[in-house]
C-alpha cells in the first residue's frame, strides 16, 4: 500500500470552511470554474484512495471515507456554485453548517483509518 500523509489531509479537510470564507467574494465572479471543486480525483486523498481501493476494502472506515469523501466534494461544488450565484452570502447559511459537519466526520474516518492501516508497534 502506497504511504499516505492522514495528518496532512485532516489539515487540508480543516481549511475548507476557511477557504470558503476566504473565497466568497472571489467565487461570485462568473468565470470561477467550480467543477474540479467537485471532483474526489483531483485531490491527494482522492488519489490515494483511488489507487489503494483494492487494500482498502477489507476496512470499514475506508469504504466510509470513500463514500463520505465523495459527498464532500461534491457539497463543495454545489456551495460553490451557490456562492457564485448569490445564494450562499454568510458562513453560519445551514449548507456550509452541515459541510462542517460533514468535514468533522472525514477527520474522524481519517484517524480511524490511520489507525486501522498503521497499527500500533
Amino acid at each position: 500500500m502506497q504511504k499516505f500523509d492522514f495528518d496532512g489531509a485532516i489539515a487540508m479537510h480543516r481549511l475548507w470552511k476557511m477557504k470558503f470564507h476566504l473565497a466568497i467574494d472571489a467565487i461570485r465572479s462568473r468565470d470561477f470554474d467550480t467543477q474540479p471543486i467537485g471532483d474526489e480525483a483531483q485531490c491527494a486523498l482522492g488519489q490515494w484512495l483511488s489507487a489503494n481501493a483494492g487494500e482498502l476494502e477489507g476496512f470499514d472506515s475506508a469504504r466510509e471515507l470513500m463514500t463520505i469523501h465523495r459527498d464532500f466534494h461534491g457539497r463543495s461544488e454545489s456551495i460553490a456554485d451557490a456562492i457564485r450565484n448569490g445564494k450562499i452570502v454568510h458562513l453560519n447559511d445551514a449548507a456550509i453548517v452541515e459541510f462542517g459537519t460533514l468535514s468533522e466526520k472525514i477527520e474522524t474516518l481519517l484517524l480511524q483509518l490511520k489507525e486501522d492501516v498503521q497499527p500500533a508497534a
